[in-house]
């Protein structure tokens, strides 16, 4: 908060009601007016709601702002008949006529949540978390859609507890009374609540009643995870199969969850079977999808709307289960996946085999794990990269959760807590800007024609003033360009000075400015503009362009004139 803020009301907050909108839903935006000083204040908020550049309604309301309080305002915006559309919302405080304060939000309307799927994380069930709704109320200001209830369960193979306060395998002390709260509130929030359930996963007790289900290595020695898990076989054949669908059930009806996360652990990929006595090879690949599949039909006979995510462990096997019946792929990113456009390419081929489900990468930061005081700066710096590709490429990030809670491997309980506030401000914004642009960033209709439309013979886009690179080079800007009948669209993510590798600490990107783009038409240009999470409040920002006549057609040449990490041009087309 600058000295200004503290000395005159100001915008403390801004942010919907709901992580999600359906269609002709009502909406709500809270505007949270902070006022420090020792008297009433009479104030004006103006608030427009635009889509991407073209603004849309402008509501504006007198408020009242007690002294040493806080307002909250509630506005509430028409009902959007939309199919899969991000909103823009900014707010502009005035007193006695004069500008104070300015921020923004952005929401999006669906007529399937389905449509638009951005994960986030709960882990902590603990009795003193009762009546705590901090952490929902925190994924709900990202826009998080699709809560997983991480490890909240009695055990893998025995989820529902036979008390309200029992000790899981990991040795915490929970409550089911914690969990149902929770759900409930991730409801309140327009959330789907998700059921943790690893696929395979038994206690030693339940391994030792039957271990004809299990499965064994080459050696002929069980198969466990971490010393604690023994791992079952997911063959249509074997009991097992049954065993856990029946499992999944129970969370749905006694718990009202919305779907079940699968989990598994990517190992093992092989195994011996002993169903009946008979040693049998086992590929999971195949089993998996029949899983999938079998365990839909059962959950659809409890409860409608039924979500399923599968965890696809080090991107395996996304081939065979791309088609099963699961809401998005998801998959886990683990080495050699190393490099930024290893996460694109991710995307793109699972979008391809799933034939346009919604992507999902779990790649979780370790910066912020081996952070000091020193590197926290770095943590941040590759927070920001890593979700500006994510996002350019079409996918969207589980990293966030919890009470400012950042995911740093795979045991989401040992979660690192963000604690900057001008960071978790930072990573609200460009939450903010993806909900804002997700009609550009994640329309599937959108060609990626990076390595297609530039360099070597191609003459689409030309760049000049900037040390480029179409696939994400380290020291360089990445330039990621997308097009369809309507838009032309170029994401520039800022790696110079830095690095490809994602999952490491980032130092500043140096600044560039005065970046010249040509780009040939192929029919008429609307309008042009510009937006970044880094400036202007995420703000689209029309500039100035001109079309003179080329060689191949007409060429339209624009000049951005700054990048800091992440800036997005887009070129509307008359269609």
């Amino acid at each position: 908060m600058n000295t200004m803020k503290q000395m005159q009301p100001y915008i403390q907050d801004v942010y919907p009601k709901k992580a999600q909108f359906i269609r002709n839903e009502s909406i709500t935006i809270v505007i949270e007016i902070a006022n420090p000083t020792a008297g009433s204040v009479k104030l004006r908020l103006d608030t427009s709601v635009s889509f991407l550049q073209h603004q849309l309604e402008v509501y504006a309301c007198d408020v009242v702002a007690k002294p040493s309080e806080v307002t909250n305002v509630e506005l509430s915006i028409t009902p959007k008949d939309a199919e899969c559309n991000g909103y823009g919302v900014d707010v502009s405080l005035y007193e006695q006529g004069n500008l104070t304060d300015e921020q923004s939000t952005s929401f999006d309307v669906v007529s399937d949540w389905r449509k638009s799927i951005r994960y986030g994380f709960l882990s902590d069930f603990y009795t003193s978390e009762a009546g705590d709704t901090t952490d929902v109320a925190y994924i709900n200001k990202l826009h998080l859609n699709v809560v997983q209830f991480y490890d909240w369960m009695y055990k893998h193979d025995d989820l529902i507890p036979p008390q309200d306060e029992f000790r899981d395998l990991m040795g915490r002390d929970l409550s089911i009374g914690v969990v149902k709260e929770k759900i409930a509130l991730c409801h309140q929030y327009g959330m789907k609540a998700m059921a943790y359930g690893a696929v395979y996963a038994a206690n030693k007790g339940f391994y030792e009643k039957h271990p004809d289900w299990a499965l064994y290595d080459s050696a002929g020695k069980v198969l466990t995870f971490i010393d604690i898990f023994y791992i079952m076989n997911t063959s249509p054949a074997s009991p097992w199969h049954q065993h856990i669908i029946g499992e999944y059930v129970k969370a749905i009806e006694q718990l009202d969850f919305d779907g079940i996360h699968m989990d598994t652990y990517g190992f093992p990929k092989t195994a011996i079977s002993r169903l009946n006595g008979i040693e049998k090879m086992e590929r999971l690949q195949e089993h998996f999808p029949v899983l999938i599949d079998n365990t839909r039909k059962e959950l659809e006979q409890s409860k409608d709307d039924i979500c399923l995510i599968f965890n696809n462990v080090g991107n395996w096997p996304v081939d065979t289960v791309g088609l099963a019946d699961q809401n998005a792929i998801y998959v886990e990113v683990w080495h050699p996946y190393e490099r930024y456009h290893h996460l694109q390419g991710i995307i793109s081929r699972a979008k391809l085999v799933s034939q346009g489900k919604p992507v999902i990468l779990a790649a979780y930061l370790k910066p912020f794990k081996e952070a000091t005081t020193e590197t926290m700066a770095q943590a941040n710096l590759s927070a920001l990269l890593l979700t500006a590709v994510i996002a350019a490429s079409g996918g969207s990030h589980l990293l966030h959760g919890e009470k400012q809670g950042v995911l740093t491997q795979g045991y989401y309980v040992d979660h690192t807590t963000l604690e900057d506030p001008a960071f978790i401000r930072q990573i609200r914004d460009y939450y903010d800007f993806i909900i804002r642009y997700t009609n550009v960033l994640h329309d599937d209709s959108m060609r990626d024609v990076s390595m297609t439309h530039t360099d070597g013979d191609n003459f689409e886009y030309v760049f000049e003033g900037i040390d480029r690179s179409s696939y994400g080079e380290a020291g360089k800007v990445w330039t990621i360009m997308k097009e369809n009948a309507k838009y032309k669209t170029i994401h520039f993510i800022n790696l110079t000075n830095n690095d490809d590798l994602w999952n490491e600490g980032k130092k500043r990107p140096l600044i560039q400015k005065d970046m010249k783009v040509s780009i040939v038409l192929d029919g008429k240009a609307r309008s042009v503009f510009m937006a970044s999470p880094d400036s202007n409040l995420g703000r689209p920002q029309i500039l100035e362009y001109a079309v003179h006549p080329g060689d191949k057609g007409n060429v339209l040449t624009v000049t951005i004139p700054q990048l800091q990490i992440w800036d997005v041009l887009v070129v509307e087309m008359e269609v």
